[in-house]
């Protein structure tokens, strides 16, 4: 025979626990998207200052000259003494219009600009207001990252 008042829990409490777990993983999820945005902005960001430090090395090491290009608004190109070489950014990363079609140009032998570039190449995520920046520095083109 069962008593009243033994079975477990009623109905009500599971209900109110069912709606706790649901907000939680509501703002779980909400904090996982952006973050994951940030992730994906970070990596650009160190992609992009990667291939520009790449460019001004080979002006140095190898005695040619190295561009970088931004292509268009998700990709660009490096051209190291006539290899070219493509490369997209990652999903949802895109580059500021003014950036677009500017080029980064190291001559040999020492690595140096021909002119300084705008001074900065801003990154930002397509679907929020997520943005970061690398700054190429003067004639030396010494690259910053955040």
């Amino acid at each position: 025979m069962r008593r009243a008042g033994n079975g477990g829990f009623s109905l009500l409490e599971i209900l109110v626990v069912l709606v706790i777990l649901g907000i939680l993983a509501g703002v779980g999820y909400a904090s996982l998207r952006s973050m994951t945005k940030r992730q994906r902005l970070r990596e650009a960001v160190f992609q992009v200052a990667r291939d520009l430090e790449r460019a001004r090395g080979f002006a140095q090491t190898k005695n040619n000259d190295a561009t970088w290009t931004a292509t268009s608004s998700n990709s660009y190109t490096l051209d190291l003494n006539g290899s070219v070489l493509s490369y997209n950014l990652p999903a949802g990363v895109i580059f500021a219009p003014a950036v677009v079609g500017e080029a980064i140009t190291y001559t040999a032998p020492y690595g140096e600009l021909t002119a300084p570039p705008a001074n900065k190449i801003i990154l930002s995520y397509s679907e929020g207001a997520l943005s970061m920046e690398i700054h190429v520095v003067g004639v030396t083109g010494k690259v910053i990252t955040p």
